[in-house]
């Protein structure tokens, strides 16, 4: 079959009309390119079903197909660059058929018999559809396929419903080739990942079945408000949560709450996917874990709302939460709201990992409601499982409150001593924490997503909250859109991960608001301190632009020492001798710091250098 092709790829003896038809289940995100034919798209973040064969002349193009779990793309490979002609975005979750249907030189898409989309004309003399079934080296499909069909003619809807469910006998008029399963790179798979595992292959729903599943996301202008929610075995959590959206004063029709669950290993899935409150839900199951950063944009790729709310799967909501992010929005296209700061601590389950300590200390606090009281009580000590200490009721009723309303310090350090607008804090972008926070989904479009570099705990929220502050994002922190955090065990390699991830972001933006973190996380200083030291140097740098060039040198080395210390686990004490401070150095260091005391401005900026030089 391949012997008639360019380069062992393009099928040459077809071109211009022809039909690929599969059944197909992503196991992963791909990269969604903009459809157009006047700006070539990006050669990664593929998931190929169909590889690129490129075309050899000026005058012809091949055809691939992508699929991910946030959607399906059709690209053209010209002799030089590749297109996005056709761009679909939705979730896949569940096992489909997928046809793409060339109409001399125009591509069609049908999902489960039926027309979706159609894309751009081909200006190519010749398009030929690629025989690298299974992708290519490096671009392997991620799923499980079962069938893929190859005609030489245009399907219609008719045709492909007539043999949806049909076996073949392989020698049907006008089928070019069928394969059972991808086999054409089967030896290139086996040398590119030798520990690549045999794809079980589902079984194809009946006709019945199709007509009873839920729709991929389709344009739903009712839907204003998109609520993102990631969980990764946070059951039964997730489900308190849930809940709690349920009694919202936000109208439920105009809602819609997208649940991801990140491969998680306890109940979520058996007791979460076949939830049904009156909010319009969406509940996708990762078969692995692809982290932070990638959910949430798996969640803002299939959000229809206008505005999206990231909400923590362990966050109970009050009732008018919705209502007021939605109503903060209208006014502004650039504004950030957040809520997560004045976030309390509540205590809704007793987890194998609580001490008796802690137990006692839930107990004490719970003496004001007898039922809860009393299920604490009941309960026997040590415990295998997590120990619910409500029902449905207690949150319809907001008996979770009587469960400990603390606040977090640290948090309290921004919200009692700067505005609701953060004026004067030098880091309002660290209001976008995901637990509670809301923003404009062009707006977050716009930036370009969550970065997806970062793939374990911490700071993916902080590194896209930087990039909006730089791109003129205005931050409001709500104390009237109260969250409720429901506590639960966190492992020690939370530690590690964050400041790996702190490294990352440090990466991405050498900056002077990145680098100056260090010096909190550390202890060097405390917030507002690290708040006044940022504050102070950007002053002296604009004040005195060409007088202290070298110490400006000296103090971006002492952070990133810092910062370096925190991530590779060695106490220094001597700082400057980590950052491999001479003599000399440290004569100049002291020399610049005395001339610095002397404008009579930037106390705590040369107290925290004393404190170093000294350390």
């Amino acid at each position: 079959m391949l012997g008639n092709s360019l380069n062992g790829r393009l099928l040459t003896n077809l071109n211009n009309t022809f039909t690929y038809e599969f059944w197909v289940m992503p196991e992963s995100v791909h990269r969604i390119d903009k459809q157009t034919r006047d700006r070539p798209a990006d050669v990664n973040g593929k998931n190929y079903i169909i590889g690129p064969g490129h075309g050899v002349s000026d005058n012809d193009a091949g055809v691939s197909v992508s699929v991910g779990l946030n959607g399906i793309t059709v690209y053209e490979h010209t002799k030089k660059n590749i297109y996005a002609v056709l761009v679909y975005e939705a979730i896949i979750n569940q096992l489909i058929h997928v046809a793409v249907v060339y109409d001399d030189r125009e591509p069609q898409l049908f999902i489960n018999g039926k027309f979706v989309k159609k894309g751009e004309r081909s200006p190519k003399s010749f398009v030929y559809p690629s025989g690298m079934i299974g992708g290519q080296p490096g671009l392997f499909f991620n799923g499980d396929i079962n069938e893929i069909r190859l005609w030489n003619h245009c399907r219609t809807e008719q045709n492909l419903n007539n043999y949806l469910n049909k076996k073949l006998t392989g020698s049907e008029t006008e089928l070019y080739g069928v394969w059972p399963t991808p086999s054409v790179n089967e030896l290139e798979t086996k040398k590119a990942n030798a520990k690549t595992k045999t794809r079980k292959i589902k079984k194809r729903p009946s006709a019945k079945e199709r007509q009873n599943e839920i729709p991929l996301v389709s344009k739903n202008e009712d839907i204003e408000v998109s609520i993102i929610i990631p969980s990764l075995n946070k059951y039964p959590l997730n489900l308190f949560t849930l809940y709690s959206l349920e009694y919202q004063t936000f109208n439920p029709s105009k809602m819609e709450v997208i649940f991801i669950d990140d491969a998680s290993t306890d109940q979520t899935e058996e007791k979460v996917k076949g939830y049904k409150p009156p909010y319009h839900f969406k509940f996708i199951r990762n078969k692995k874990n692809l982290g932070r950063a990638k959910v949430r944009n798996l969640g803002i790729r299939s959000a229809r709302g206008s505005i999206l709310i990231f909400l923590d799967a362990e966050m109970i909501t009050e009732p008018d939460f919705v209502e007021r992010h939605h109503k903060l929005h209208q006014s502004n296209s650039k504004l950030i709201i957040s809520g997560a700061m004045h976030s309390r601590v509540i205590h809704s389950c007793i987890f194998p990992e609580f001490t008796q300590k802690k137990i006692n200390k839930i107990s004490t606090i719970s003496k004001n409601n007898q039922e809860i009281y009393s299920r604490i009580k009941d309960f026997k000590y040590p415990s295998k499982e997590p120990y619910q200490l409500l029902e449905k009721k207690d949150i319809e009723k907001k008996v979770f409150k009587n469960l400990g309303v603390e606040v977090y310090p640290w948090f309290q350090q921004i919200t009692r001593n700067f505005p609701a607008d953060l004026e004067g804090f030098a880091f309002p972008w660290m209001a976008f924490l995901t637990g509670n926070v809301s923003i404009r989904k062009e707006f977050i479009i716009e930036a370009g997503l969550f970065d997806e570099d970062f793939v374990k705990y911490g700071y993916e929220d902080w590194e896209i909250g930087y990039r909006l502050y730089k791109m003129g994002a205005k931050y409001i922190v709500r104390n009237d859109l109260i969250t409720y955090h429901q506590e639960h065990p966190v492992g020690e390699s939370k530690w590690n991960e964050a400041i790996n991830n702190l490294g990352l972001f440090l990466k991405k933006h050498h900056d002077i608001d990145v680098l100056i973190l260090g010096i909190e996380i550390s202890g060097l200083a405390d917030l507002l301190t690290m708040n006044k030291v940022l504050s102070e140097y950007k002053l002296l740098v604009q004040s005195h632009p060409e007088r202290f060039l070298k110490f400006q040198e000296k103090f971006i080395c002492i952070l990133e020492t810092i910062l370096l210390i925190l991530q590779i686990d060695i106490r220094h004490i001597n700082i400057l001798g980590a950052a491999g401070f001479s003599s000399d150095d440290r004569k100049e260091l002291q020399e610049d710091i005395n001339s610095i005391k002397g404008l009579n401005k930037f106390t705590k900026l040369t107290s925290l250098l004393e404190k170093i030089k000294i350390s």
